[in-house]
């Protein structure tokens, strides 16, 4: 006996210590799988962090420079730069004087102005920073694109200079180059993190600008050199403790990530390219905290999941005793309790009533149903518990007269009136049968609160009748919408709309069935890269989609309310800058004096109308061996008229006709809708204007837009 109690006792021990370490591994194990988790997850939203900080700070870098993208067009057309450009004789003392008149009005750096060779003709600030072969560089891009262009340069030892330029025309050929030199330290003033960091860099990878006093230009770019000349070489000469590098790691759900290593720090980076300026700006922000974070979780997890695991412990020894002490209970106790478990917690109301109809017993549903106190001692009858307000109720008569009508007293699911003992009433479902118990005879009736159903059932009634209103309303108003739409509409117009929106919508649409059907069996076959690849191709599908609905909803636009002054100039300015990569090996002209007059009209409308046009144009000048697009101001007295003109494949006289008209394309189905030129025509008349087409002497088509010019002083 004292053996088999030692070897049990040993046993204890033994099982004791195998569930510690058991619950030791779980423990680690979980705050591994945890920390990573949590490490994984904080990348991940520290990844969308860096990204929208970085977009809002792209913003406001746009914002701060689009303030000087007009500064060198103030000089283009003006008559002393034309004057210097031609040889005519002027003042060279007042023109510099005007130069640095511009230049502290500006906040500027210097305004140069530089012949085609690259020398300088005139200028506020010759400064040794803006060398020659900086020079070189912006004449040969001008003189390449025919148009404004900038430049960025970083000395080291300097701030970064940034250069932004805008050719002279001598007739159409540039005759010089006007020079805007700024400083571009400002853009570090954005508000950012102090712990972050904001990087720039030019077309050559370059570093020109950093928020960071640390990690200043001049070091990232010395780190740069050195982080090659080590990979290039593998010696260990080079100096380790300054260099950058940079990696790109893949969290659990493929979302990549860069990290940047500077030194021995360890940050996340994000990168956008600006295409318009060729800059690389980075956003840097430190990776310690969320390993930090990661940590603290991990622990944190690790903490409650012991915490449950002696819950658990706890709770089974509790229940093993819980169990010991309900063996010993007998077979008619439990089932006593068991049946008054399942009377007291029914959801329905149960009443035991005598042959006389008094109340002998009801569980504590009903108590509740009817606002009776758990104790009650008096003698109650069952119909004094019903609404006796309506005396023909058969619910209320059949218990008056139970004695009488014992033999018939049976009920199944009677809507009745119940009372609470504060004689408030509630509708129930109300059912009776006859109960024998103890060899006498009894009833037994259930009671259903229906409240909440007859609340559910007005509610839907009085929705109904809302909505029967509503239909009535909308029925109206469609047939009035739709009677206004039949006079205002013109079947053609329709019936090119549906032909075209049917043709451009069925080419996707067929494509996205193909393309889904193949996935299907591309993932039954596990070959996930073709699926991914034809998911890239739905998503093309879907976004040439998205593109034709927003021509319809711009199409669809409606007259503006207020007009008010802008630039064309400003305008057209912008448009050219946002349609650079499209006009990069186009030939563009512009002739438009310097004191144009502001038109009426709406700033967005006006830059819709000379995107579609510059679009159109390129359109066609796909297939033309020397494409030029011609822009042409010329102010009159109470109007600005604006001709635009190409050398494309232009259009017969019965195109022409129809040129303006919504869904006339002469495109291939999936290239557009042919609401282009129809929305620039709606925007025109919208302001006020009138445009016209014809063919021109290149065989192409030159567009004649007027406007209405604001009057000073009106």
């Amino acid at each position: 006996m004292h053996q088999d109690h030692h070897s049990h006792q040993e046993t204890s021990i033994k099982t004791t210590w195998a569930r510690l370490v058991f619950v030791g591994i779980l423990v680690i194990f979980s705050y591994g799988i945890s920390r990573e988790a949590a490490y994984q997850w904080l990348s991940v939203q520290h990844h969308i962090e860096v990204q929208n900080k970085l977009l809002d700070y792209i913003g406001e870098v746009r914002r701060a420079l689009r303030r000087f993208y007009h500064l060198p067009y103030l000089l283009t057309n003006h008559p002393d730069t034309l004057a210097i450009v031609k040889g005519a004789q002027h003042d060279p003392a007042a023109f510099q004087a005007k130069l640095t008149q511009l230049d502290k009005a500006a906040n500027t750096e210097g305004w140069t102005l530089l012949s085609t060779s690259g020398d300088v003709l005139a200028s506020s600030l010759i400064d040794e920073r803006f060398s020659r072969p900086d020079r070189l560089a912006i004449v040969e891009q001008v003189l390449h694109q025919g148009e404004g262009v900038s430049l960025v340069n970083k000395t080291k030892g300097y701030g970064p200079l940034y250069y932004l330029s805008a050719p002279v025309f001598e007739g159409l050929n540039i005759a010089a180059i006007v020079v805007v030199q700024i400083d571009l330290s400002f853009l570090t003033e954005q508000p950012i993190t102090s712990q972050d960091i904001i990087l720039l860099q030019n077309r050559q990878q370059r570093f020109f600008l950093s928020s960071s006093s640390e990690y200043n230009a001049d070091w990232l770019n010395a780190a740069q050199l050195n982080a090659a000349q080590l990979n290039a070489t593998q010696t260990p000469e080079h100096d380790k403790t300054q260099t950058v590098n940079r990696e790109t790691r893949y969290l659990y759900d493929s979302t990549a990530i860069s990290q940047w290593r500077l030194n021995a720090t360890s940050f996340l980076g994000h990168t956008v390219k600006l295409d318009d300026l060729k800059w690389s700006v980075s956003y840097l922000t430190p990776y310690k905290p969320i390993k930090g974070a990661a940590s603290l979780f991990a622990w944190g997890v690790a903490a409650a999941l012991l915490v449950v695991i002696l819950l658990l412990i706890i709770g089974q020894q509790r229940r093993q005793k819980h169990r010991h002490q309900q063996r010993i209970q007998s077979l008619l106790q439990e089932s006593q309790r068991r049946l008054k478990q399942m009377i007291d917690k029914t959801q329905v109301g149960l009443l035991l009533i005598d042959q006389q109809g008094a109340l002998f017993d009801l569980n504590p549903m009903a108590k509740r149903l009817f606002g009776l106190p758990e104790n009650n001692h008096h003698r109650i009858f069952a119909w004094e518990l019903f609404d006796t307000g309506n005396p023909h109720s058969t619910t209320l008569t059949l218990l008056k007269n139970l004695d009488k009508h014992n033999e018939l007293a049976e009920l199944n699911a009677v809507e009745t009136m119940a009372r609470r003992s504060d004689g408030s009433v509630f509708p129930a479902l109300f059912s009776l049968t006859r109960f024998p118990w103890h060899d006498e005879q009894y009833y037994l009736a259930t009671l259903i609160d229906i409240s909440k159903r007859k609340k559910a059932e007005q509610s839907l009634q009085q929705m109904n009748q809302a909505l029967t209103e509503r239909v009535e309303e909308r029925t109206q108003a469609l047939q009035q919408a739709q009677a206004q739409l039949i006079e205002t509409s013109k079947m053609a117009a329709l019936g090119r709309m549906s032909s075209a929106i049917t043709h451009e919508l069925n080419q996707p649409l067929t494509g996205l069935r193909t393309l889904l059907t193949t996935n299907t069996l591309l993932a039954e076959r596990g070959e996930t890269e073709k699926v991914k690849a034809n998911n890239q191709l739905v998503q093309k599908l879907i976004d040439r989609m998205t593109n034709m609905t927003s021509q319809l909803k711009t199409f669809a636009y409606s007259k503006p309310q207020h007009l008010h002054p802008v630039s064309l100039a400003d305008a057209l300015n912008e448009t050219l800058r946002v349609y650079q990569a499209q006009l990069a090996d186009i030939d563009v002209r512009v002739r438009m004096p310097h004191d144009t007059p502001l038109i009426e009209g709406e700033g967005q409308r006006l830059l819709q109308i000379l995107g579609n046009l510059v679009s159109n144009a390129c359109d066609a000048m796909a297939n033309t061996a020397a494409p030029t697009l011609v822009f042409v101001v010329t102010p009159a007295e109470r109007t600005v008229e604006l001709m635009v003109s190409d050398n494309g494949c232009g259009a017969s006289t019965d195109v022409l006709e129809t040129m303006f008209e919504p869904f006339v394309t002469s495109k291939k189905i999936g290239d557009g809708l042919g609401l282009g030129l129809a929305i620039t025509a709606n925007n025109v008349r919208d302001i006020n204007g009138h445009i016209s087409v014809a063919p021109n002497a290149q065989n192409g088509l030159t567009f004649k837009l007027t406007f209405q010019s604001v009057i000073p002083g009106h």
